[in-house]
């Protein structure tokens, strides 16, 4: 163990980038086995941890920009499954799941902690990688028991930098740069879309309704009143929008006191125009965040010491328009076909129709939506040591508070836009609306959430000889109060946990959560989850010591029972509720009294959901330069919540409870592999990783069906069900010999189903699985990088498979609900096309067979991308005396900078719909004094 590498972490090989962090070297280093793990509600020594847990240091993620620290953690973590949201500043937080998906209701989300203590998940995503010192993420039965009906999903664990005994050590960075949509859809231009749109009348049986003449107008561009031809992608949103970070830190101390302190600033301007140019009715996009933090450790006496945790943020976000959801502006962007009107008539004058509004003239005249937020998390910790009783023991007990609080700022404001028509030889500007003259300013909303957390914990850890044995015993409540919720929610419990070790050979660690929930009925409130792992070092046997090809090697299982108190459903769903709603006459007036009904019926068992966890697994180095990690896992999930169609008939006269008895499995595995090397001035690394996870839904109680695949039952949680496309008709005899559509009457060109059961007629019984989900059954990761000289660069590529996509909605359904047309339309069915058509027939009504769910929309949703990609240049250390600094290094950093996919190019393939992906590229300067 003493020669053990650095980047063997927490029993696991980090598949994070650990070098270059300033520079650093990313050469193999040595650590002495006292290295810690983070483990549930405190640290262990890395070498006697046998949960799954894997790490990453906080230093790394400062290779990707972003202005949510959760979008740092793509291919970073093995067994986290994660993927992109909305671009928008404020708005892209990602999804993030541990080891894939083990129910079907609602609460799938890690738990979250930040210095050992509760937090929402959004309080996370407001920090910055300047204030982490490390995210690790805890897996197992073993790591996660004693978080008891919270930690069934896994358990996020974020540990904050402090100070160092020292002298002050002063860190400075800037970047600025720009960021750019990686993708935007592409539609057709005025012309082809009154082509497209005659050709989808035609195929309706309908007449043509644009002219030659018009045609030629819209070619040519001779009249952009009467035939505009209008980009509105390229009219609304800018190329580059600025964005850049500052951020300054400081730590330093002695044997009583030490400190970190840390003021951050990021500011981002969205991708849309600056409004203010246009308008004094609106505001440009933007989103400010403004982050602090002051840690202090204070050695009282010789025997008690104090961690005083004080952080929080600001943040303001302004949009222009009246809304917080920007994805109503985007469909705006894709509904509104290029001819429909100019984008003005005239000074000042917005063009329009009854139809669409102006997208121009809604982000530059109809107000702004402005949110101000403000969040604090401060935590308190006294520790007593009690060696004075027995050497080892010791006492600490914490009392945290955090709170967030949000207002909204609403300024609305109504425009004017005028329609164009020719009447003779005249043309007629017809007003839509009017201009309400002044902004309506709303400042009546906002939001708070407020959580209190309190812990004792004792500790005992000591070594007898080759004896080593430790203890942990701890008790903890949280209560968290949310805004609009009458009664705040509790949790309270107790755990322990023990672990013993032979001659650093063999280990055996035992933990277990006693927790409760007010959420249940009483008497059922609280519940046992217990777990227990082993460990063996084998290359501290005899015949394996000092072996120089195998120079670690640790084999571990775990079991154990965990649970999930997030079920999803109504709060104390224990209770029977009674309705208002509807009227019925009453007495000799016959007038109108409320009724008052049964609702829902009460489940009075209802509980959590419980999984049993196992978990195999090994460390290896190879070499002392290869590290390799893999951990099998298969858990089974019962009691989730669902609602009762195969035991309880439709007949019973009342709403149907939902019932703790869906059962799940998921089953999967990790795999990372690193090695590291140097050769004289020139140190690398490369290192990989595979994390796959599937599961199976084995009960649900869903309602009998007519034919067995239609069952969810044995099939992947939310798992797309639709019709099989097998193709587009040929012609009318290709139509005759096929399956009746029952949809609507068919043409050539139009989609053809597969008939499942054979009965000759397709309808809403041929419906069965199709494709996966939009969540990935496995993610990789590869990264790479060097030093050399000063010179450094790294990259993280992060990849997704197993995994299907869903192209609906306004970008991929031409003429749709009056809508535009993309460049896929132009790849249409025609006669003369038949044999290259990617595309149904064009239609301009609702073509109720085309529109069908099915395989046919559907697309495959892998992809490899380049999530993060830094060269710098560390100035010599001869001349950064000179202007007595310690370090100075320049870089350039892009992130998120390419996708490889099967999306054509249209759309990203995590974000399809929406304020689009975004990519950055930036420079930078970091002082280190």
């Amino acid at each position: 163990m003493k020669n053990k590498m650095i980047y063997r972490k927490k029993g696991w090989m980090l598949t994070a980038m650990l070098g270059f962090c300033l520079g650093g070297s990313v050469a193999a280093q040595t650590i002495s086995s006292d290295t810690i793990s983070y483990v549930a509600y405190g640290t262990q020594p890395e070498w006697i941890t046998t949960g799954a847990v894997s790490s990453v240091k906080g230093s790394a993620l400062e290779n990707s920009f972003t202005t949510n620290v959760a979008n740092t953690l793509h291919g970073r973590l093995p067994g986290l499954v994660t993927l992109q949201g909305s671009g928008e500043a404020g708005a892209d937080s990602p999804t993030m799941l541990s080891r894939g998906v083990s129910s079907f209701a609602a609460g799938r989300g890690m738990f979250m902690v930040i210095d050992g203590l509760q937090a929402p998940d959004g309080y996370f995503q407001q920090l910055v990688p300047e204030e982490i010192e490390s995210v690790t993420l805890l897996k197992d039965a073993a790591a996660t028991a004693l978080y008891g009906n919270r930690g069934a999903n896994g358990v996020l664990v974020i540990t904050t930098k402090r100070g160092q005994t020292g002298g002050l050590k002063i860190n400075f960075s800037a970047k600025v740069g720009f960021q750019q949509a990686t993708r935007l859809p592409k539609f057709v231009d005025a012309y082809n879309y009154a082509n497209l749109y005659n050709e989808a009348l035609v195929n309706d049986g309908g007449s043509p309704l644009y002219s030659n003449e018009a045609l030629d107008a819209y070619r040519t561009g001779s009249n952009s009143l009467l035939y505009p031809n209008v980009d509105w992608y390229d009219t609304i949103l800018r190329d580059n929008a600025p964005v850049m970070n500052y951020n300054f830190n400081a730590s330093g101390g002695n044997d009583v006191i030490r400190y970190f302190v840390l003021f951050n600033a990021v500011k981002s301007e969205g991708l849309y125009i600056k409004t203010k140019g246009h308008s004094d009715y609106t505001d440009n996009s933007n989103f400010v965040r403004y982050n602090f933090r002051t840690n202090v450790d204070l050695n009282l006496t010789k025997r008690l010491s104090a961690t005083i945790t004080v952080g929080g943020t600001i943040e303001d976000k302004s949009l222009p328009g009246t809304s917080e959801n920007t994805g109503a502006v985007f469909d705006l962007l894709s509904s509104v076909p290029s001819n429909s009107f100019p984008i003005f008539v005239g000074s000042r004058q917005y063009g329009g129709n009854n139809t669409y509004a102006n997208p121009l003239g809604e982000i530059a005249e109809k107000g702004y939506y402005k949110t101000n937020g403000r969040l604090a998390l401060t935590s308190i910790r006294l520790k007593e040591d009690l060696g004075f009783i027995t050497p080892g023991l010791s006492i600490s007990g914490a009392i945290g508070f955090n709170s967030y609080f949000q207002t909204y700022t609403i300024g609305s404001h109504d425009y004017q836009r005028f329609s164009v028509q020719k009447i003779a030889d005249d043309i007629e500007l017809t007003p839509i609306g009017e201009d309400s003259g002044k902004l309506n300013i709303d400042e009546g909303k906002s939001y708070q959430q407020r959580n209190l957390s309190m812990q004792a914990l004792l500790n005992y850890d000591r070594t007898f000889g080759i004896h080593t044995v430790s203890g942990m015993l701890m008790a903890n409540r949280d209560e968290l109060t949310i805004s609009g919720h009458n009664l705040p929610y509790f949790n309270i419990g107790m755990g322990g946990r023990f672990t013993y070790a032979y001659d650093r050979k063999y280990i055996g660690e035992f933990t277990f959560g006693y927790n409760g929930s007010e959420n249940y009925p009483s008497g059922r409130r609280f519940g046992f989850f217990p777990a227990g792992s082993i460990g063996w070092i084998a290359t501290n046997e005899g015949f394996l010591k000092d072996n120089k090809v195998l120079t670690f090697l640790k084999l571990r299982a775990s079991y154990g029972l965990t649970g999930n108190f997030d079920i999803g459903g109504t709060r104390y769903m224990f209770d029977q509720y009674y309705d208002w709603g509807g009227y019925y006459p009453f007495g000799d007036a016959n007038s109108n009294v409320e009724n008052y009904f049964e609702g829902t019926l009460a489940n009075p068992s209802v509980t959590w959901e419980k999984e049993k966890q196992l978990n195999v697994g090994f460390d290896a180095t190879l070499f002392r330069k290869l590290d390799i990690s893999f951990d099998f896992f298969n858990r089974d999930r019962r009691d989730i919540l669902a609602t009762p169609y195969r035991t309880i008939p439709d007949f019973v006269g009342f709403k149907k409870p939902e019932m703790n008895v869906g059962k799940v499995n998921n089953k999967g595995f990790e795999l990372t592999a690193r090695y590291a090397d140097r050769i004289n001035d020139f140190n690398y690394y490369v290192q990989g990783g595979v994390w796959y996870a599937h599961n199976e839904v084995k009960y649900n109680a869903e309602m009998l069906q007519q034919y067995s695949y239609m069952y969810r039952t044995g099939h992947r949680v939310d798992q797309p069900f639709g019709l099989q496309a097998i193709g587009f008709f040929k012609d009318q005899k290709d139509i005759d010999d096929s399956p009746q559509h029952t949809f609507m009457k068919v043409q050539p060109g139009d989609i053809k189903y597969k008939d499942m059961n054979n009965d000759g007629v397709i309808n809403e019984n041929d419906v069965c699985a199709i494709g996966y989900t939009n969540l990935p059954e496995f993610t990789y990761s590869f990264n790479l990088g060097f030093a050399y000289k000063g010179f450094d660069l790294d990259a993280n590529f992060q990849g997704v498979g197993n995994r299907t996509v869903y192209r609906s909605g306004r970008y991929y359904e031409a003429f749709r609900n009056n809508g535009n047309a993309s460049e896929w339309a132009l790849e249409r069915w025609t006669p003369a096309t038949a044999a290259t058509a990617t595309y149904p027939r064009l239609s301009t009504g609702e073509n109720q067979n085309n529109y069908q769910t099915s395989s046919f929309w559907q697309e495959n949703g892998a992809f490899l991308k380049l999530r993060s990609l830094e060269v710098g240049y560390t100035l010599p250390v001869q001349l950064v005396k000179k202007l007595s600094l310690d370090k100075v290094r320049f870089f350039l950093n892009g992130t998120n900078l390419f996708s490889f996919d099967h999306m054509d190019g249209f759309t990203d393939p995590e974000t399809m719909s929406g304020y689009p992906a975004i990519r950055t590229m930036s420079i930078g300067v970091n002082v280190q004094l």
